[in-house]
């Protein structure tokens, strides 16, 4: 049996897509499978998946109109047949040691899932920082709720491609599901990351850099605008509505989402602020209001420790003084600046 499958969704990628691949391919363990999946590219990608298909047959190419990345991301997973599934952005690298450590790992420890340490890298795939650990001691096995506390509370665990997961612990109809949110293009990962690790009991951390994640200061992460606030909000109310049909339903895990969501909200409101005027500051705040996550918790921020900072934006936004906001929250982006 394949011992991992890799799944990296493809979408216009032909700058780095070839070193990506063969930053798989040059694997010190060989024992693999690589699913690309490309999201209807209108460059050169799909020929570039195509070519790697015909060199190894371990390589399978999934063509499809462009329905963005959470459908590429559940069509890689539907076709994957190895006992641990791994994801990987088609412009990021691997260490070539990745999946000989996380094999050790998981011969040792038995353990359903791998989680590892990355840095960051520039276009040209230059060093820019290295992250420090985010747990107290490496190849230790920790419990599914030491790191649903660090999923919930600071959102160093949400990216879909920091883990290797052992595929029988993830439930394939909830994946499916996720087609109800292909059209939030900022924070679906963490949703997936939600439903891949939620049925887990156990979890080994290698505290090495072993993946490498590109800055793209042309993508969506680093787009400070309406659409991916709102959809990282959109995310978090989907994330809401699972946990509460899961078995971390309980009111330590439920606070500290909220407590998430508030944080990010008043801290996404002040960037927008920071750009735009009042108008689309106000608009945006409204499409978040209406949702679910943000009528249920807002009665109970006392309860969520929030900054001082945080508490003062909290009391403007809760009181609508829209343009109070809007001129602190522009004199704060100055001040730090």
């Amino acid at each position: 049996m394949v011992a991992f499958s890799v799944l990296i969704p493809v979408f216009n990628s032909e700058e780095h897509l070839q070193e990506c691949v063969d930053s798989v391919l040059n694997q010190t363990f060989q024992n693999f499978e690589i699913i690309l999946i490309d999201d209807g590219s209108t460059d050169r990608s799909g020929d570039i998946c195509e070519k790697y298909s015909a060199l190894d047959k371990r390589i399978e190419v999934i063509r499809q109109r462009n329905q963005g990345p959470t459908i590429a991301r559940i069509a890689a997973f539907q076709r994957a047949s190895g006992r641990y599934v791994i994801y990987m952005d088609s412009d990021d690298l691997w260490d070539e040691q990745l999946l000989e450590k996380v094999q050790k790992a998981i011969e040792k420890y038995n353990c359903d899932i791998v989680s590892f340490r990355w840095k960051y890298i520039d276009c040209e795939g230059k060093d820019i920082k290295e992250l420090s650990s985010i747990y107290s001691e490496e190849n230790t096995i920790y419990d599914i709720r030491t790191l649903m506390i660090k999923f919930l509370t600071e959102e160093v665990e949400n990216s879909l491609w920091k883990r290797a997961v052992r595929k029988n612990c993830i439930d394939p109809f909830q994946i499916a599901s996720l087609s109800a949110i292909k059209d939030i293009y900022l924070g679906e990962d963490m949703v997936q990351s939600f439903i891949m690790i939620k049925d887990c009991t156990n979890m080994v951390y290698l505290d090495q850099p072993l993946y490498h994640y590109r800055l793209n200061p042309k993508g969506l992460t680093h787009d400070t605008t309406p659409r991916p606030v709102i959809d990282v909000a959109m995310a978090r109310q989907y994330l809401w509505e699972i946990i509460g049909k899961s078995k971390f339903n309980l009111p330590e895990y439920k606070k500290m989402l909220a407590k998430s969501f508030w944080e990010r909200y008043l801290t996404d409101l002040v960037n927008i602020a920071a750009l735009y005027n009042m108008k689309v500051l106000k608009e945006t705040a409204t499409k978040i209001r209406n949702q679910n996550i943000y009528v249920e918790t807002k009665k109970k921020t006392r309860e969520y420790d929030l900054s001082i900072k945080r508490k003062i934006l909290y009391y403007l936004e809760q009181s609508e003084q829209w343009r109070s906001f809007w001129i602190i929250a522009r004199i704060y982006k100055r001040l730090i600046s």
